[in-house]
């Protein structure tokens, strides 16, 4: 007793009632309900959000890109893009990549549907009213397919008037018979091959020299492929027309089904099975009443037609430099460029 009281060690807590300050190494002291309070003047903790009312808020830490997760108000915060990073590729887009060259291209913009419907109703009009309508029709629409072919070549425009010319030729002379018909082709050979090398600008694509001129011959050559399916037509039409409205008919038929199925299918061999298919339906009760040309050739003649549709449309993307290019008046008569001749040599026209 009397003996004055040892001084308290560096951690130990003040007595009761002592207004100590708080070391730099010591908690802060508990506030009212026992919860301790912040210290004062040092810097906020990075990973706690700070105290209400001073307005600090939890930083990220440096050199963590922001991700997905919840931010402080409940919503997730966007995720961080690199510079220059492509978006993903859209469907259409990934189904147009895995086409090959050659596969038909669906145009799916404005009426198209409309469009075939008056294609339809005005060549049928056309087949049953004489053969010189047939001419006047398919006549056009050979000498614009072939005059879509040269501009799609780029070739120079005196080139691509005289390609509508010689594509219009054929289906003109067809009116004379098949012997007409055949010496308006040899012809169309003959001034292709003469228009390539009339002068230093006879060239497909602005290719200069004999490579220019070898190409303009192939372009101007091709110009009698529409032709010569034109002329088919026109043959079938003068020998019988129960045998061209039943081309009409099967053409017509692939096209309604290759159109709405392969416009959005995910590959190619949808939309020519579904075309082929709804060919061989339309015309099958044809098959039994042996209407003309199954009179002669029988039913085996219809797989085989539904076969040369898409053969046809394979040969128009083989006669354009890529198989989206504008060539509408082609696209609407492609069906025909194999199933026409075909067709012409079962109904004994040629």
């Amino acid at each position: 007793p009397g003996a004055p009281a040892a001084p308290p060690g560096p951690g130990a807590a003040p007595p009761p009632g002592s207004r100590r300050p708080a070391g730099p190494g010591s908690a802060p002291p508990a506030g009212p309900g026992g919860r301790r309070r912040p210290p004062t003047g040092g810097r906020p903790d990075p990973g706690r959000p700070g105290p209400a009312g001073t307005g600090t808020a939890a930083r990220p830490a440096k050199g963590k890109p922001a991700t997905g997760k919840p931010n402080g108000k409940g919503r997730p915060a966007p995720p961080r893009t690199r510079t220059g990073e492509r978006p993903p590729a859209s469907r259409e887009t990934r189904r147009d990549a895995r086409r090959p060259g050659l596969a038909p291209v669906y145009d799916v913009d404005g009426p198209r549907i409309r469009l075939g419907v008056a294609w339809f109703l005005g060549a049928l009009v056309a087949l049953v009213a004489s053969p010189y309508s047939t001419v006047l029709l398919y006549g056009a629409a050979a000498g614009l397919a072939a005059r879509q072919i040269a501009k799609a070549w780029r070739s120079v425009s005196w080139q691509v008037d005289l390609a509508t010319g010689l594509g219009a030729l054929p289906v003109v002379a067809a009116i004379g018979g098949t012997t007409v018909a055949a010496g308006a082709l040899g012809a169309v050979v003959l001034v292709a091959l003469l228009a390539a090398a009339a002068g230093p600008d006879a060239s497909a694509g602005r290719l200069a020299g004999g490579t220019g001129r070898l190409a303009a011959a192939g372009v101007m050559a091709s110009a009698a492929v529409p032709g010569l399916a034109a002329a088919a037509v026109v043959l079938i039409r003068k020998e019988s027309l129960a045998a061209v409205v039943v081309l009409l008919l099967m053409a017509s038929a692939y096209e309604v089904g290759d159109f709405l199925v392969g416009s959005g299918a995910s590959n190619f061999v949808e939309g020519p099975l579904a075309g082929a298919a709804t060919s061989i339906l339309v015309a099958f009760p044809l098959t039994l009443v042996l209407i003309s040309p199954f009179d002669r050739a029988g039913a085996s003649l219809l797989a085989f037609a539904a076969a040369c549709c898409p053969l046809g449309q394979i040969m128009a993307s083989a006669l354009l430099p890529r198989p989206d290019a504008p060539a509408s008046a082609l696209r609407r008569i492609d069906t025909l460029l194999v199933l026409a001749p075909v067709w012409a040599a079962a109904a004994a026209a040629l």
